[in-house]
């Protein structure tokens, strides 16, 4: 075995990621994405790879230098339809499982986000923002010979809600339409048409429908919502499945025979992720709702929170005789699956442990079920068994190789009991540095989770290995706002942003302190958008820290609401109304209402196309430290996004990882 070294900021090239299994109808095989860091190109690059279900070799089974994604089988198992940008943007295309060349499907002047095969395996619905009628003109025009007018580059905005974080081109002043198309190609029609929002849809199991998720309440733009709708999979008017004020669901799923559609969600949009998702049945003509998880009181779909994990979407997948539903679940820092039994409601676990399980399907006949695996040791891999969680198999070990050259610090996981009056139990981990010695102190770093409704979970994360193996204890865990805990945990924050979450994390820090080895002269802090937010507030309200990161941070709760993508519905909601009508509760809010008492020296980290949490944050918080003769400085990220340390060009995530740890270098 070669010699195990410490990590760097550069081995981000040496992880691959592995996402998005999917069982072949008949079991017997698993088509996944993996995807890797190409450093010619600064970019990423991913291919389809099969693997047998029982186990043996993987093989590659795309291999264009391109992105392809999204692997879903047709019904009778003989091909597989996929997304990738080879010819310029994504689209759809198709492959024989026998072999051949990817047949390109779609050629839209708008990239397709998601699709779905039809029952019979003759169509697919997908998902886009190419307009037919827009395309009609266009191919009038050029048929005539008629020259494009020279375009103005001036942009006039009409929707509330015209911009998107990460979306190309910074203006998302386009809604999402359903459109069908055969699956041997051929034209494709645009089903759903208006200036809604139309995704993630599902076909009826005769075909003759096609169930979406939309928002087209007469106050959607002000409002956050998300509701469910049908339409007739050859056109027409789309029919209210669960709609109105009270509609937050997604992820809709048809049930074999026809007569139910699981949902996931809850009844309060403007609370959004403050309220965890429950499991819902719903007839489809709207009868019949019925919320099937709600005496588990913890979160459906995996909130978990990582910077190497490569997302794909977690559905909702019926057993065939339509008596029970499988289901993702965020639970106390990890994310499981469930089986839940419609008729009685009981839930059972299926695949559990202190891990990430996600991504995961099932055969046709429900015996197998196919999913990726993350540990706090090793980022991703795929697995298979059978349907109840038995016979657990490895199928890949992506990254054995390399991570059997360096060190990894195994976290250990913590209780502790809040630093607030009711001393709530905070959960977390501490990771020691490597080379760790008994009777030496070491110098603590505290990470602090975005959201602040995401939750840490126990998955890996690079840049907590890479703060371990340059010596420092790493502490971080779930404050009271993180999801898994139940909904009074995630919801108490309304309104009271870091005042009531300050001495959770503050707990963690203290608890580490007490183990001996932390030298409490030498604590940093560091978080990420809402953990940039925080890392702001504690430095504001004490000296204790002796260096701090804040990134991709919100400073100005005002300033937040109007130029964030999220700011007049998230914001509203978490601090309680509107700037004009609660000035001096948004003020209270504000980090930058406390900057006078920041003494710490400070590195802000921001990305300029970032519109979750817009660099104006950034520029108010630096500009007011600089006039007030502080220690500061201000690294910006020209052309990433919110997203920048999960999926930004990897240069930039290896330049902002040597900033972090150039800056605690400096001043721990």
């Amino acid at each position: 075995m070669a010699e195990r070294r410490k990590l760097t900021p550069e081995d981000i090239y040496n992880i691959a990621l592995v996402n998005d299994a999917r069982i072949s109808p008949d079991g017997s095989q698993v088509v996944y994405v993996r995807t890797e860091l190409n450093r010619e190109k600064n970019d990423y690059r991913s291919s389809l790879y099969l693997v047998p279900s029982a186990g043996g070799d993987a093989r590659r089974f795309t291999g264009a230098d391109a992105k392809d994604t999204m692997p879903r089988w047709s019904p009778d198992g003989s091909r597989i339809a996929f997304l990738s940008n080879r010819s310029g943007s994504n689209q759809l295309w198709s492959i024989p499982l026998a072999g051949g060349e990817a047949a390109q499907l779609t050629d839209l002047p708008e990239p397709v986000t998601a699709f779905v095969w039809a029952s019979k395996g003759d169509q697919i619905a997908f998902v886009s923002k190419a307009d037919q009628q827009k395309i009609d003109e266009a191919k009038v025009k050029a048929d005539k010979g008629e020259l494009d007018e020279p375009k103005s580059d001036v942009v006039r905005i009409t929707r509330l809600r015209y911009r998107s974080d990460g979306t190309p081109g910074f203006l998302d002043n386009k809604p999402t339409h359903i459109w069908t198309i055969a699956a041997g190609g051929g034209a494709p029609k645009q089903i759903t048409t208006g200036e809604f929002d139309d995704g993630e849809p599902d076909w009826s199991p005769d075909d003759s429908h096609i169930v979406f998720v939309s928002n087209r309440n007469e106050e959607r733009e002000k409002k956050r919502g998300s509701e469910i709708w049908v339409v007739p999979s050859t056109g027409g008017e789309p029919a209210a499945v669960v709609a109105g004020v009270t509609a937050d669901f997604s992820n809709p799923a048809w049930s074999p025979d026809g007569k139910l559609i699981a949902i996931e969600g809850h009844q309060n949009p403007l609370a959004g992720g403050a309220i965890g998702s429950d499991l819902w049945v719903v007839q489809p003509d709207g009868n019949g709702l019925r919320n099937i998880t709600s005496a588990l009181d913890r979160t459906v779909g995996d909130h978990s929170l990582s910077d190497t994990a490569s997302g794909a979407s977690v559905g909702l997948v019926w057993s065939p005789d339509c008596s029970s539903v499988l289901y993702s679940l965020s639970d106390s820092g990890s994310a499981h699956v469930r089986r839940a039994n419609i008729a009685g409601g009981e839930t059972a676990l299926v695949l559990g442990g202190r891990r990430r399980v996600m991504q995961f399907s099932a055969s046709a006949d429900g015996s197998k079920l196919a999913y990726v695996v993350a540990t706090s040791t090793v980022p991703c891999d795929v697995y298979s068994s059978n349907a109840d969680g038995s016979g657990e198999t490895r199928l890949t070990s992506v990254n054995e190789e390399f991570l059997s050259t360096v060190f990894v610090s195994e976290p250990e996981e913590i209780h502790v009991p809040s630093q607030a009056d009711d001393h709530a139990d905070i959960h977390g981990w501490i990771m020691k540095p490597i080379g760790f010695e008994a009777g030496k102190q070491y110098p603590l770093v505290l990470e602090i989770h975005g959201g602040p409704h995401g939750m840490y979970a126990n998955a890996y994360f690079h840049e907590f290995q890479l703060l371990a193996a340059q010596g420092y204890v790493v502490v971080y865990g779930n404050p009271r706002g993180s999801q898994g805990y139940g909904n009074d945990f995630s919801s108490c924050t309304k309104g009271v942003w870091g005042s009531s979450d300050m001495p959770d994390v503050m707990a963690l820090v203290d608890y580490a302190i007490e183990q001996g080895y932390v030298d409490s002269k030498r604590l940093g802090v560091t978080g990420g958008s809402y953990g940039g937010f925080l890392t702001n507030w504690i430095i504001g309200h004490t000296d204790r820290f002796k260096a701090a990161v804040t990134q991709r941070p919100v400073s100005n709760m005002h300033s937040f609401y109007g130029t964030s993508d999220i700011g007049s519905t998230f914001g509203d909601y978490e601090t309680g109304g509107t700037p004009w009508a609660n000035t001096e509760q948004f003020i209270k809010m504000s980090p930058i209402a406390y900057v006078d008492k920041i003494k710490t020296p400070l590195l802000i980290v921001h990305s300029e196309e970032d519109y979750r949490c817009p660099i104006e944050q950034a520029e108010q918080l630096f500009v007011s430290l600089k006039m007030l003769n502080q220690t500061v400085e201000l690294l910006r990220f020209p052309n990433e996004s919110h997203g920048l340390s999960r999926m930004g060009k990897p240069t930039h995530r290896v330049e902002r990882l040597e900033a972090i740890l150039g800056w605690f270098e400096e001043y721990l």
